[in-house]
């Protein structure tokens, strides 16, 4: 143990067993619980222990206690007083380093874990840059989805409209195609065997009233007209 010692200034212990926020200490936490210390909050931690460890070897450390708020100078000046200016301090060992290292590594896996967390977040953070234009657009098609089931709603209304006519037109008629096109088939024979018979008819008139005619036309020509007559002797030719 002798080999392992090494003396400290008064003022840096003080800092370390009373816990003071502004001090740099962590070489001394790191000698006295025998591993490294790189960060102020496991100087923190180790202090408690460090504070017990001098107390075994100092019992005076006891009758001194800072406060916050109190004044420093004025404290490590009284303490001088008592302890004088260096300290010669030894690693802790036994149940007390245990206990240390034991705090150091919860420590030191609760730091792991707080920087696991903040490299997350970073890459989230990234992650959210990245897809903030698609969010964008994400609002910009969910608007157009929006306006297009306005126009599905107001389409499906006409269109219950249109079927509600519907039912009522096919009530009204009640022909079916079928039956609507034999109609007009048969409409049209009938048609045609009108005509074919009405032509028939009109050429049987006109014939009857040609014949009819003709006599009366016969008789405008005058009886000396033609061949074999001239004048009152019709005995010779002549007009």
């Amino acid at each position: 143990m002798a080999d392992d010692r090494k003396v400290f200034p008064l003022e840096s212990v003080l800092a370390l067993v009373t816990g003071k926020k502004d001090a740099d200490v962590k070489e001394l936490a790191g000698f006295i619980a025998g591993r490294s210390v790189t960060c102020a909050a496991c100087a923190a931690a180790v202090a408690p222990f460090a504070a017990a460890w001098l107390a075994r070897w100092y019992p005076k450390f006891m009758d001194f206690e800072w406060a916050e708020g109190q004044d420093w100078a004025a404290f490590v000046a009284k303490s001088r007083k008592a302890l004088g200016d260096n300290v010669s301090l030894t690693p802790m060992d036994g149940r007390t380093k245990a206990l240390a290292a034991q705090a150091l590594d919860a420590l030191a896996e609760a730091n792991a874990a707080a920087t696991r967390q903040s490299e997350a977040v970073v890459k989230l953070e990234a992650r959210v840059r990245e897809l903030e234009p698609f969010e964008s657009r994400a609002e910009a098609a969910q608007k157009k989805c929006d306006e297009l089931e306005g126009k599905i709603k107001a389409m499906k209304t006409d269109m219950g409209g249109l079927n509600r006519q519907i039912a009522e037109f096919q009530g009204k008629v009640a022909v079916s195609h079928d039956e609507l096109m034999q109609t007009i088939k048969d409409a049209i024979k009938d048609g045609l065997k009108g005509m074919v018979v009405g032509g028939a008819a009109a050429g049987a008139a006109g014939a009857v009233a040609a014949e009819e005619a003709q006599p009366a036309a016969e008789s405008s020509v005058p009886d000396d007209f033609g061949f074999g007559a001239s004048g009152a002797d019709s005995d010779g030719f002549g007009f």
